[in-house]
């Protein structure tokens, strides 16, 4: 019979996982008391929870969310990494930790769109511009044409009126 403890960690990791956008396991064995506290520092400046989990535990609760795959996050020892929302956010920031510290911790596998991938992708998503760049070079992207097709028809309008002026000034000079 599990313990009231159990089923509580359980619960409480059965929230994290189904809010999640992402689910990054990652190696922490060997990190000093300082290090690790550094690390959750880091990793809670870009808003996302982090957790030293009991495999079998996670597993369960991975399950009860309705995504028993996020469960293969977890092998050995393993800190899980929960990410909401943008999955760039908490990618940059446990690359940046991983790239900045040198020591033993580093990404496994990471769950992310319903499927569990190598522990690399993290440091290819922490490549990619953020949600707030993206839009705004599509907006970038939209407003160019727009931008060059007012210039043209502004200079064509301005020529226009030049021709206007300077055929209005011959006819006053001719009348004169």
């Amino acid at each position: 019979m599990p313990t009231v403890k159990k089923q509580e960690t359980v619960a409480e990791l059965k929230a994290l996982v189904g809010r999640s956008s992402i689910v990054i396991g990652a190696e922490y064995r060997g990190l000093s008391v300082k290090e690790m506290t550094a690390l959750r520092r880091a990793l809670r400046d870009a808003d996302v929870e982090v957790r030293v989990v009991k495999n079998r535990l996670f597993q369960l609760a991975a399950e009860q969310a309705g995504v028993a795959v996020a469960g293969q996050v977890v092998e050995g020892p393993t800190l899980v990494v929960f990410g909401y929302g943008d999955i760039i956010a908490p990618a940059k920031a446990v690359a940046d930790y991983a790239r900045t510290a040198r020591n033993a911790f580093a990404p496994k596998k990471a769950y992310l769109d319903g499927a569990v991938h190598a522990g690399s992708i993290v440091g290819e998503l922490a490549a990619l511009p953020s949600r707030e760049q993206l839009i705004g070079q599509l907006a970038g992207a939209f407003v160019s044409p727009v931008q060059r097709l007012a210039t043209l028809l502004n200079d064509s309008i301005q020529s226009f009126a030049r021709l206007v002026d300077a055929r209005a000034e011959q006819l006053e000079s001719e009348a004169a």
